[in-house]
């Protein structure tokens, strides 16, 4: 089969990228894949993969773009275009004209309002069962994101991270259980509402990641007198390690499509606690959801979470992550809807 996957972004590495990277490279062991996509993401993937460098930092409207994609897959002659998530099914739709007995596959990642332009797709792929709505059902179909499995820590290893964290923060309780967030810090984290959360709680917050809002849940930490209690890691590249640390995971989000830290928390066996968005209320108990923006409750969910009996509410959550949120699982999954669609 030969496959041109359309990535769109062309900057940052979030959950689409991630997403992206891990099928195409795996997908790219038993098929021929092309994958289009900016050149700063060239190195992610790997030597099977044939890669196109396309400058997406340009408008979906740039004349440009759209003529030199078009003219791109139809010198590949793909079987499959699949287009990850809205500005590359858009840019897809609209030269979808221009490509002849090609069959298209789109994927949303997020909420959107406006699915019109995934709707080109003869298949629509969504990460979560909520992103299917307005998507007919006959076109529709959920594949979960998974990630490879992340080798377990040693005790000694975790001993040696978790001193080498304290050393840098000698102001925390290292006798305190541990709640990570891990994310970027940017509105719709809504880590504000997790500082909030996390007041009165005897455990100690590490927020793992970068963003714009830094400066400002900084300036919130020492407002609310939280100094000894809440430290901030940056972006850190062993974050799935750092998971291994923690007593709870946490996502306090205003939005998701299908969180893969909730994917990572799951398959290192740790415990959660989240807001109720999309992806995650298919997955977790009841008393360890909150309502969207609500401190009150994601405060009860995270103290729910640290109880010693959650663990085995999670139990089957755990074996279940570790069978279906896989990287495999999810390029099997895909695979047989462009089989699919080329037998239809």
């Amino acid at each position: 089969m030969k496959i041109v996957q359309v990535l769109a972004t062309s900057g940052g590495v979030g959950g689409l990228e991630q997403h992206t990277f891990n099928l195409v490279n795996e997908m790219s062991f038993q098929h021929e894949v092309h994958m289009i996509a900016h050149p700063c993401y060239a190195e992610k993937f790997n030597e099977h993969v044939q890669f196109h460098a396309v400058d997406f930092s340009r408008s979906r409207w740039n004349i440009m773009l759209l003529r030199q994609l078009a003219k791109l897959i139809k010198t590949i002659q793909p079987q499959i275009v699949h287009a990850q998530a809205g500005k590359a099914s858009e840019l897809i739709a609209r030269i979808h004209p221009f490509l002849a007995d090609v069959k298209i596959v789109t994927t949303v990642h997020g909420t959107k309002k406006n699915k019109s332009a995934y709707l080109v797709g003869d298949a629509v792929i969504a990460v979560s069962k909520a992103l299917t709505q307005g998507i007919p059902e006959a076109k529709a179909h959920i594949v979960y994101n998974g990630v490879y499995p992340q080798p377990a820590l040693s005790i000694a290893a975790k001993q040696s991270l978790k001193h080498s964290i304290e050393a840098q923060f000698p102001s925390l309780d290292s006798t305190k259980k541990i709640v990570m967030c891990i994310g970027r810090l940017e509105p719709v984290k809504n880590i504000a509402l997790l500082i909030q959360a996390m007041q009165g709680i005897d455990a100690n917050l590490w927020i793992v990641g970068e963003g714009s809002l830094r400066q400002s849940l900084e300036a919130q930490v020492k407002q609310q007198n939280m100094q000894d209690q809440v430290t901030f890691l940056g972006f850190r590249s062993d974050a799935r390690d750092l998971v291994q640390l923690a007593d709870v995971v946490v996502l306090s989000s205003d939005r998701e499509g299908f969180p893969l830290v909730m994917v990572e928390a799951l398959q290192a066996d740790k415990v959660m606690a989240s807001t109720k968005v999309n992806g995650v209320i298919e997955w977790l108990p009841d008393e360890y959801l909150a309502d969207i923006g609500d401190v009150q409750g994601l405060q009860q969910a995270i103290k729910n979470a640290l109880e010693s009996a959650a663990s085995a509410d999670f139990e089957k959550l755990f074996t279940r992550a570790k069978n279906e949120l896989t990287v495999d699982a999810m390029a099997q999954q895909t695979l047989k809807i462009y089989e699919h669609l080329l037998k239809a």
